[in-house]
């Protein structure tokens, strides 16, 4: 399966506004992507991260703008090299994967999109499964940290992950260790 991430030149393809958010509709979560994508310091990084959490996503409920959003968010980790926009990339598909629907919005969703919208937001994220890996070995602890806990909210049957993690390193990083260590034993 291919990955499916969207660059921000593909933002123009969602209707935004006619999209929900835990406060309203989704017609800020453009700006908000590219803030995020163009952070330069903490202080932008924060606000932009902000603009999305609590939004798309808020304390474990998920509205259909996380659908539309994850791709974007994917692109963003994917195509980060600042470690703390990469932590704040994978914080955000942490929650979006880990997030239920709200009952009381029902989800529509697209041409091709699973019926149920925690499973349509686990597909986008999933689909780059492959590509988080590298970072569990990543020279940013933070970073390791993250890419670890999101793999880890993915069931593996074909124990994939258990040997990848059989496999790493996790160096003077105890904290690491004692999650890979966990997450081992999990699997």
């Amino acid at each position: 399966m291919p990955i499916m991430r969207k660059t921000l030149a593909q933002l123009a393809e969602v209707n935004w506004p006619s999209l929900r958010t835990a406060h309203g509709t989704a017609e800020h979560v453009p700006v908000a992507l590219r803030a995020l994508a163009c952070a330069l310091d903490s202080s932008q990084l924060f606000e932009a991260y902000w603009l999305l959490d609590n939004y798309i996503v808020l304390q474990g409920t998920l509205y259909e703008s996380a659908y539309f959003a994850a791709a974007y968010i994917l692109d963003i980790l994917l195509s980060a090299r600042w470690a703390p926009l990469r932590v704040a990339a994978y914080d955000l598909l942490i929650e979006i994967a880990r997030g239920v629907p709200d009952p009381e919005r029902p989800w529509v969703p697209p041409p091709g999109a699973p019926a149920d919208l925690r499973e349509a937001c686990r597909g986008v994220i999933g689909s780059g499964l492959a590509a988080y890996e590298p970072d569990l070995s990543s020279e940013d602890p933070a970073v390791r940290r993250r890419a670890l806990d999101l793999l880890t909210s993915f069931e593996d049957p074909k124990s994939h992950l258990k040997r990848l993690l059989a496999r790493i390193d996790p160096g003077e990083d105890a904290e690491f260790a004692r999650l890979l260590e966990r997450a081992k034993r999990e699997l």
